[in-house]
């Protein structure tokens, strides 16, 4: 009888403990099928981009795009980010208030279309400011580094790239060579800089989108518009203006690309790293090469068209210059009244200016 007792107690020990060893395998099993899930929701990455240019844009075929299928491939298909141009989900004039509020993750945008905004930008867009393209571009992205004021301005989204368009030139239906020229003239204008300079010169600035100009200027509303020639392509001027300068440069556009805070800081720090490593001085640097290459492309359109060029020497720019130099003063006594250290700016950008050039020699 006691044999039998035992037996059935040894029995009843080994059943307990198969029985333990199962169901904490099953349940460590579901634990790391859990995990797994987890981590697996961790690391894939949404991101929702908006701007309000056309989806046939250089810069959204030749830096967008290919930027979306690089963060794709290099976070092994991880990272998704979808782009959706043409204001169809933001506007030029909502876009920061847009990504500041999650309705988008980026946008891309030019910052004159939201004059007053960004005052210290201004500075980077007064007339006769850079010599090339890429100085202005150079000059811009770190200054953006290098200066907290600067920074502040961009201070509720994360700043991915800043780079500037191709020097404008004046794109008219009445010869323009010297700044006298200007007076009487109404001049299409995009952004607050262009403004001052054009009335300074006597001439009347007309905010009109830049998809409106070809119409105002074949109806005779503008007799002209001061932009890159990059845009002569896309919005077809050469078929209603007869004149172009070239060698004036008296402008830069700047553009920006933000992200949204909470989205940029719920990244890895290895996924932050990576949308670095893509952005930044990588995106100015094709920018430029980018707009140097669509200012040639509009001039040769131009030219193909009929178009007369008005060749403007660097003596002739120099008059240009002196005659909008106050412009200068007049952003320092505005940016002092807004409590920004203008002349603290404006000496760091001469010092990236010589920077740049020192750069450009050795």
């Amino acid at each position: 009888m006691k044999v039998r007792y035992l037996r059935l107690v040894a029995f009843l020990l080994i059943l307990f403990i198969v029985s333990s060893i199962f169901t904490g395998c099953g349940t460590k099993k579901e634990a790391s099928s859990n995990n797994n899930q987890s981590t697996g929701e961790k690391k894939t990455v949404e991101l929702v981009m908006g701007h309000p240019f056309s989806a046939q844009h250089p810069v959204s075929q030749q830096i967008l795009i290919p930027l979306a299928k690089e963060l794709e491939e290099k976070s092994g298909g991880r990272i998704k980010l979808t782009i959706h141009p043409g204001g169809s989900v933001t506007s030029a004039a909502t876009i920061r208030d847009d990504v500041v509020s999650g309705a988008i993750d980026i946008g891309w945008t030019l910052q004159g279309y939201t004059p007053g905004k960004y005052p210290i930008t201004d500075l980077l867009e007064l007339p006769f400011m850079f010599d090339s393209t890429l100085q202005a571009s150079y000059v811009l992205w770190n200054l953006y580094k290098r200066s907290p004021e600067f920074q502040q301005e961009y201070g509720d989204v994360v700043v991915l790239g800043l780079w500037v368009t191709d020097p404008s030139e004046f794109l008219t239906k009445k010869p323009v060579k010297k700044p006298d020229d200007l007076k009487g003239m109404r001049i299409r204008v995009g952004g607050p800089s262009r403004e001052a300079m054009i009335k300074k010169l006597g001439g009347t600035p007309l905010v009109i989108p830049m998809p409106d100009v070809y119409d105002a200027m074949q109806r005779g509303i503008i007799d002209g518009d001061c932009n890159g020639p990059s845009v002569v392509e896309s919005y077809k001027l050469h078929e209603v203006i007869k004149y172009a300068t070239r060698g004036l440069r008296a402008f830069h556009s700047a553009q920006v690309i933000f992200m949204n805070k909470d989205k940029w800081n719920s990244l890895s720090p290895e996924d932050q790293k990576l949308l670095e490593s893509l952005t930044g001085e990588v995106i100015y640097k094709k920018a430029t090469e980018i707009y140097n290459a669509g200012y040639e492309k509009g001039m040769n359109m131009a030219v193909k068209s009929n178009v007369v060029i008005t060749e403007i020497t660097p003596e002739q720019r120099k008059e240009w210059m002196e005659k909008t130099k106050d412009l200068i003063n007049e952003w320092l006594n505005a940016a002092n009244q807004k409590g920004i250290p203008g002349q603290k700016i404006l000496d760091l950008v001469n010092q990236l200016k010589e920077e740049f050039n020192s750069t450009q020699k050795s």
